[in-house]
């Protein structure tokens, strides 16, 4: 009999530190570029992991291994929330002042969805199972919890150099809402334009 993936909410440890590492390795240039500035794996999958708020996330595991997720958030809080202290436990404190500065301001343009807004912010599979349908059962998981919130929309971002995931959002109805031109900010990151994509409930 075939393994069933089966989404969850709830993960231990040992598959929290592999969600960070999941996470880490997906947007390996966004890390090291534009959120942690931190290019050394064995310090910034750490931080990562005490920095995620797990509880909102949902999980797909097969035989026991995550092998994707998805983080969302509401106005009350991030799915991943750096902070001083969290930076100052694995690197010296002006280090981790002027990342964590660089963070703030980084938040000051990307604050909380409205009240009513679900956001996806990451989604995430494991490249050893793309093709297996995780993306669609964690974004379906995740229709079903906007719609126990009452939540009015989901929204998401994706670059423009994943077509292929831009696609699948498409196909599981989300549509354009805004193009923004990042270019400037973002070119070291490997992108220079940003979907803001939407689906109302």
């Amino acid at each position: 009999m075939e393994s069933e993936i089966k989404i969850t909410q709830t993960i231990h440890d040992v598959q929290k530190f592999a969600v960070a590492q999941m996470y880490y390795q997906a947007f390996l240039k966004k890390f090291s570029t534009l959120w942690l500035f931190v290019k050394v794996e064995r310090t910034a999958i750490p931080i990562l992991r005490d920095s995620i708020n797990y509880q909102d996330g949902l999980y797909a595991v097969l035989d026991g291994k995550v092998v994707g997720f998805v983080g969302l958030e509401t106005d009350k809080r991030y799915y991943t929330q750096f902070n001083f202290s969290t930076f100052s436990n694995y690197m010296y404190s002006l280090s981790a002042a002027w990342r964590y500065i660089a963070y703030g301001i980084y938040r000051l343009f990307h604050g909380k969805p409205g009240e009513d807004i679900l956001h996806i912010d990451p989604i995430v599979v494991a490249t050893e199972t793309r093709g297996l349908g995780i993306g669609t059962k964690l974004i379906e998981a995740t229709f079903e919890y906007a719609k126990k919130l009452h939540k009015r929309k989901v929204i998401l971002e994706v670059v423009d150099t994943n077509p292929r995931a831009k696609k699948l959002y498409e196909k599981m109805g989300f549509r354009v809402a805004k193009v923004e031109n990042t270019s400037l900010l973002t070119n070291k990151a490997g992108f220079s334009k940003v979907y803001h994509m939407e689906k109302l409930m």
